[in-house]
């Protein structure tokens, strides 16, 4: 059973293959990241998948010679033609998604990013992800993702895993100003 859970109808299905991935988990994580990168490459792939009109049995076929070409892992193929059963192939791109979760919960993968005014030296960087290291803990593993936004002034806005650290010049000047607008009493 996955580390983390997830309730919705996507969730359940991204646990039951969790759990039929057996030994075999970094294979099927590929796999499912393989397929979301197809979707995200072929538009006529995402809508062949997404597309409710078009008969099971072909989509069934499509899916399959396309997992053959890829040499998916057969946990994964059976999976996909229970989504196609089931009419929920549609929730394809959701379902993997919430199972790149699980996969780094077992995994103790935490996903990291940093968002700052201006791009940060590679000895910023690493300042940071040193810092962001120590917070997350014995065990975890960031996956460090750095990004920009200029409206932030100055300053940092880090999200690990679940958890935001803002400490941007916009914010503190927020909170500057709702304090100074608040009436006296």
């Amino acid at each position: 059973k996955p580390k983390h859970e997830d309730g919705t109808l996507e969730g359940r299905y991204a646990t039951a293959l969790f759990m039929a991935s057996g030994g075999k988990l970094d294979k099927v994580y590929a796999d499912m990241a393989g397929l979301r990168e197809m979707m995200e490459a072929s538009p006529h792939f995402k809508m062949m998948v997404e597309t409710p009109g078009i008969d099971p049995e072909s989509k069934v076929k499509a899916l399959e010679a396309v997992c053959k070409k890829a040499g998916t892992e057969a946990a994964v193929v059976n999976f996909l033609k229970v989504l196609v059963e089931n009419k929920r192939i549609a929730k394809l791109c959701r379902i993997v998604d919430l199972f790149e979760v699980f996969y780094r919960a077992e995994k103790g993968l935490v996903p990291c990013r940093v968002t700052s005014a201006a791009p940060l030296s590679s000895a910023q960087q690493s300042q940071v992800q040193k810092a962001m290291e120590q917070r997350a803990g014995k065990g975890a593993t960031l996956i460090m993702d750095y990004a920009t936004n200029p409206a932030m002034l100055g300053g940092l806005v880090v999200k690990m895993g679940e958890a935001v650290f803002d400490n941007s010049v916009a914010t503190r000047l927020e909170r500057l100003q709702t304090q100074l607008l608040v009436p006296l009493s």
